[in-house]
C-alpha cells in the first residue's frame, strides 16, 4: 500500500512492474525480504523517472558528461562571429577598437559525444557456457598451420556454411489485415486435433470424450486453458474442449491433486481425471509437453555416412560453426547513430565468423527519435543508409563465405507490422554473392548440421505474466527454462492465447508458420528479461538437448547491451551428440 501511494501506482500495475523485477533480479526463494523491498523501491523510482523522460522528449537532465562537453566547447566560441552593424562617425570614437582574433581549427569530430562513446569496457565477456571447450580462434588455428602470420589467416575467406529454411513463413508482398473470428477459430481448432493425433501416436490412447462428460471412473479429455479472471489464478482454470470432441463446452479444472504444473492460455493440455458432476474435472494428471523429434536424428556413423554421399565434403574432420548472434535495438536511445552496430561488424570484422545472425528491430518503433519524429530523413532511408551499407561492406570485407542472416520485428517501424511477420524485401539490398539471407519472423532453418529456430516476438515476457505455476514442497524450478520448454512441448513459436497488447497476431494469412516443423538444436528468442541459455532435455531420447538462448539488446537505452559469439562443432562421437554438450556461448557486453 506504501509503494502504491508513494509512486501513484494501482496494484495491477504494481505487480506488472513486481514481475519485471522478480525475473530480472533472479529471486528463486518466495521468501520477500527487506533488501528486495528496498531494491524494489530503487527500480520504481528508475522506471519513473525513464518513464518521465520518455513523455517530456524535449527535457534533458544534466550530467557531469554535460559540464565536460561545455567547458571543451568554450574556445570554440572565440571563432563566431556576430552579425556585422554600420556605426555612424559619432559613435566610432566611443567604441573600443578591435582586438586582432585568435583563429581556432574547429575540432573535426563527426558526431557529439554521447555516453556510449565514452564506455570505459568495450566487448567484455559477462560469462560463457561451457567454458572448457575451444574458443573460435584456436579452433581457426588448429585448421590452419600452426606458423601462419595472423594477417595471412585473415585474408583467406570464411568457409561458407549450408543454409535451409525448414519452416514456412510468410512471403514478402503478402497480403493480410484479413483476419476474422472465424480464422482464430480454425486456428484454435486445428492445434487442438494436432495435438490429439500426436497424443494417440506417444501414447497409443484415443483422446474422444467429452470434457464434460459424467463419470466416475478416470477418463482422458482433450482441450485448451482459460482463465476465469483477468489474473493468473490455479483455482480459476477452464479446460475448453474442441468442437469435434465436446462441442466447444468448457469445464472447471481443480488441480488440486497435481502438486507440479505450468499453465497459461492457450495451452493444450490432455487430462486424465474423474468428473462426478459433470462440472468440476478433477485431474490426477495432466500431459502438456509433446515435442517433435529433432531435423536429423543421429544414426550409427552420421559423419561417414555423410562424407560417403556428399562429394562436396572436402576434409575428413567436422568443420565447426562459428556464429554471432545480436537482437535489436541496434543504437542507442540518444541518437539514430548506430554506434553498438558499428561496434559489433568491428568486432565481426576481427572474429571472422561463418554466419551473422542480426534479429530486428533494426529501426525501432519505439525509438524516442522515432516518436516525437525528430529526425529529418526517411525512416526507410535509416535502414538503408545505416544498416544495408555497412552489412554489404562487411560481406566484402571478409569475402564469398561469409554468411549474414537478417529476421524483422514487428518493431521495425519501416516493416509490415504482423505476426507471423514476413521478410524484408530483397530489392533493398544489392547483394550479387548472395551473402545477406532474408528470413521470416519466425522462422526455421539449417546451418550446416545444425538446425536453429529464431523469433524476435517476446513471447517469454508475454508467458511469465500469464503463467500459472505450481512446485513440490520445499523445491524450485528455473522458470526461464519452464517458459522455454513450453515452446517445445506445445510445437509453437506463440502457443499463447489471447496473445498480448501489440503482438499484431494474424491467423488468417498463414497461421501454420507459428508452428515448429521440428525441434531445433539452438532457439534464440529475443526478450527484454536479463540474457541467459539453458539446456532443455528432451524426454525419451537419449543424448538430445535444446538450447534456450536470449542474447539480450544489443543496445539498452544510452549505453550498450550484450550478444553472443557461439562455437558448434559437430559430433564425432555418440556422448557428443547432444548439442548441450559441444556448443560454447560466450556473453558479451558490447
Amino acid at each position: 500500500v506504501s509503494l502504491c501511494s508513494s509512486f501513484g501506482l494501482k496494484p495491477s500495475t504494481l505487480v506488472e512492474h513486481w514481475e519485471v523485477f522478480y525475473l530480472n533480479s533472479q529471486l528463486e526463494k518466495n521468501t520477500l525480504l527487506n533488501s528486495h523491498i528496498d531494491k524494489f523501491r530503487v527500480f520504481l523510482q528508475t522506471q519513473q523517472r525513464n518513464d518521465f523522460i520518455r513523455e517530456h522528449g524535449g527535457m534533458h537532465i544534466y550530467t557531469k558528461d554535460d559540464l565536460d562537453t561545455f567547458f571543451t566547447a568554450d574556445a570554440m566560441l572565440v571563432d563566431s562571429k556576430t552579425p556585422n552593424k554600420v556605426v555612424g562617425s559619432r559613435e566610432a570614437q566611443y567604441i573600443t577598437p578591435p582586438q586582432p582574433r585568435v583563429k581556432v581549427t574547429p575540432r573535426q569530430v563527426p558526431s557529439p559525444t554521447t555516453p556510449f562513446s565514452q564506455r570505459t569496457t568495450k566487448c567484455t565477456v559477462q560469462f560463457v557456457f561451457n567454458d572448457h571447450l575451444p574458443d573460435a580462434s584456436s579452433s581457426a588455428v588448429d585448421d590452419i598451420q600452426q606458423s601462419e602470420d595472423l594477417v595471412l589467416r585473415k585474408l583467406k575467406d570464411v568457409r561458407r556454411c549450408q543454409l535451409e529454411e525448414l519452416s514456412t513463413g510468410l512471403k514478402p508482398g503478402c497480403r493480410y489485415m484479413a483476419d476474422q473470428v472465424e480464422s482464430r477459430f480454425n486456428e484454435l481448432e486445428r492445434r487442438i486435433k494436432k495435438f490429439v493425433q500426436a497424443f494417440s501416436e506417444y501414447e497409443s490412447v484415443p483422446l474422444s470424450q467429452h470434457v464434460a462428460y459424467a463419470s466416475q471412473e478416470k477418463i482422458l479429455v482433450v482441450g485448451r486453458v482459460c482463465y476465469d479472471t483477468e489474473e493468473a489464478d490455479p483455482n480459476a482454470v477452464l479446460l475448453e474442449g474442441s468442437v469435434e470432441y465436446s462441442g466447444g463446452h468448457r469445464v472447471r479444472l481443480d488441480l488440486r491433486e497435481i502438486s507440479q504444473f505450468s499453465l497459461f492460455p492457450g495451452q493444450i493440455l490432455v487430462v486424465e481425471g474423474h468428473n462426478p458432476s459433470g462440472h468440476c474435472l478433477v485431474a490426477s494428471r495432466i500431459f502438456y509437453s509433446l515435442p517433435l523429434p529433432p531435423h536429423s536424428a543421429p544414426d550409427d556413423n552420421p559423419l561417414a555416412k555423410r562424407q560417403a554421399t556428399n562429394l562436396t565434403v572436402k576434409t575428413q574432420t567436422p568443420q565447426p560453426l562459428h556464429m554471432i548472434v545480436a537482437s535489436g535495438p541496434f543504437t542507442t536511445s540518444d541518437n539514430l547513430s548506430f554506434e553498438p552496430l558499428m561496434e559489433l561488424l568491428a568486432y565481426a570484422r576481427n572474429k571472422r565468423p561463418n554466419v551473422l545472425l542480426l534479429m530486428g528491430p533494426f529501426v525501432d518503433a519505439e525509438h524516442p527519435h522515432v516518436k516525437q519524429g525528430i529526425t529529418d530523413r526517411v525512416l526507410s532511408h535509416v535502414f538503408q543508409e545505416e544498416i544495408t551499407t555497412r552489412l554489404e561492406d562487411y560481406c566484402q570485407f571478409l569475402g564469398a563465405g561469409a554468411r549474414v542472416i537478417l529476421i524483422p520485428s514487428t518493431r521495425d517501424v519501416f516493416h509490415d507490422r504482423i505476426f507471423p511477420q514476413p521478410p524484408f524485401n530483397s530489392f533493398m539490398f544489392e547483394d550479387s554473392s548472395q551473402q545477406i539471407s532474408l528470413l521470416p519472423n519466425p522462422s526455421v532453418f539449417r546451418l550446416d548440421e545444425v538446425s536453429i529456430g529464431c523469433c524476435t516476438t517476446d513471447i517469454l515476457r508475454h508467458l511469465s505474466s500469464e503463467e500459472a505455476a505450481r512446485n513440490p514442497p520445499g523445491t524450485s524450478s528455473d522458470r526461464m527454462s519452464r517458459l522455454g520448454a513450453q515452446l517445445v512441448g506445445q510445437r509453437s513459436f506463440y502457443p499463447l492465447f489471447p496473445p498480448a497488447l501489440g503482438t499484431c497476431l494474424d491467423l488468417a494469412v498463414n497461421p501454420s508458420a507459428l508452428d515448429l516443423p521440428c525441434t531445433p538444436d539452438i532457439i534464440v528468442l529475443s526478450s527484454d528479461l536479463v540474457p541467459f541459455v539453458k539446456v532443455e532435455s528432451q524426454p525419451r531420447t537419449e543424448n538430445l538437448t535444446t538450447l534456450l538462448v536470449n542474447p539480450g539488446r544489443l543496445a539498452k537505452g544510452a549505453m550498450g547491451g550484450t550478444f553472443v559469439e557461439a562455437m558448434v562443432t559437430l559430433p564425432s562421437t555418440p556422448q557428443l551428440s547432444s548439442i548441450g554438450a559441444r556448443a560454447k556461448l560466450s556473453f558479451i557486453k558490447i
